[in-house]
């Protein structure tokens, strides 16, 4: 039996696109347990599919990295430092966000992952996120790796890779 062809890319792109900028035109200013979030507002059968084309998730991709940094440029002068940082989840993309951490003890907080049902194990810096997805990565903005591995109640063991990209 064959799968099913998705219908509607280009509808479901840009209004994936529409939200991300109507929701990132103002910086937020409702932080809940030191950060504000803004996961990717698409359908996960949609960009995660194996259907989905590469230039799709590369503009989904693009367009996180352009809103991040778009925040950055209009963040307000505060006594807090605030980080702008995207948080890339592969393969599936669907996990991905937009992060605005208000200040150093929850950026630097956020990090430490590793106990014995998730564990974030950083990832060789010989890889070069920017040059495997072909888009330009701003030069204000560094990028960071993880392996993610999860462990479940019942021992099932799921795994991934997240990469930062802004203000780290």
């Amino acid at each position: 039996m064959r799968d099913k062809k998705i219908r509607g890319l280009k509808r479901k792109t840009r209004n994936m696109v529409n939200r991300l900028v109507q929701e990132t035109i103002k910086f937020p200013l409702d932080f809940y347990n030191g950060y504000w979030h803004l996961h990717l507002p698409v359908a996960q059968d949609f960009i995660s599919s194996s259907k989905t084309p590469f230039g799709i998730r590369k503009i989904c991709i693009e367009t996180l990295l352009a809103r991040a940094e778009h925040l950055i440029k209009i963040k307000p002068a505060t006594s807090e430092k605030t980080r702008v940082v995207v948080a890339i989840d592969l393969p599936g993309l669907w996990n991905s966000q937009i992060i605005v951490f208000s200040g150093d003890s929850h950026f630097e907080g956020f990090f430490e992952r590793n106990d014995q049902y998730q564990k974030w194990i950083p990832i060789s810096k010989d890889r070069n996120f920017e040059s495997e997805w072909r888009i330009r990565i701003p030069e204000n903005l560094n990028v960071k790796g993880f392996n993610e591995v999860i462990t479940d109640e019942d021992g099932e063991i799921y795994s991934g890779e997240i990469w930062f990209i802004g203000e780290l």
